[in-house]
């Protein structure tokens, strides 16, 4: 009895989650699990974007998240924590109804999406790093959250500069501005159908 608790301790030591705390190991899960999403989004843009600054932009995400998914993968395995390999159902559906996107509304739509994410993300990483403790991943929490401020800085930019391409921004006029007023025009144009004579009694 006591070789076999002696056997379970030494396994539970050696174990290379051991230092691992049940919130590391969600977090850890959930960042692994938006990294592929991420990644399968970025690699749709580079595919369906029309305009060649988004693509550029997509190209970036997929250098990103490409190595910072193989962070989390080397993390993951030297806490014992087993990280997903495939998209969430929620995720896919997602992804589906985007590549579903008709092609003139599909820069705006990705671009959205985006601002999504990295607003998701930092907020997340955020919370993880008020509170955690472990120095590495802590580091890995810092690293992680200036990638993705670049990369909502770089959604807003396009963002503004693809609204700006499309049509002017009115903006409403201020208290005691006059508008210029259309007057109607003074005679229509349009020809003037008579009605047919009414039928001989």
């Amino acid at each position: 009895m006591l070789r076999r608790s002696l056997v379970a301790l030494l396994l539970m030591l050696a174990a290379p989650n051991a230092m691992a705390g049940p919130f590391d190991d969600l977090f850890v899960r959930y960042e692994a699990q938006g990294s592929l999403y991420e990644l399968a989004f970025a690699r749709l843009g580079v595919v369906r974007a029309t305009r060649p600054d988004l693509r550029a932009y997509a190209a970036t995400l997929i250098n990103d998240h490409e190595a910072y998914g193989a962070a989390l993968r080397d993390l993951a395995v030297s806490e014992g924590i087993a990280v997903p390999s495939g998209l969430a159902a929620s995720d896919q559906a997602r992804l589906d109804r985007l590549a579903h996107t008709r092609p003139a509304g599909f820069d705006r739509a990705f671009l959205r999406e985006a601002r999504r994410i990295n607003s998701k993300d930092m907020r997340a990483l955020r919370r993880q790093a008020a509170r955690e403790v472990n120095p590495q991943l802590r580091g890995f929490v810092d690293r992680s959250l200036a990638m993705d401020a670049r990369h909502d800085a770089a959604a807003r930019a396009l963002s503004e500069h693809l609204v700006a391409g499309k049509a002017p921004v009115l903006h409403p006029p201020r208290t005691g501005d006059a508008m210029a007023l259309t007057p109607p025009p003074s005679a229509s144009s349009m020809a003037v159908i008579a009605p047919p004579p009414a039928p001989a009694e």
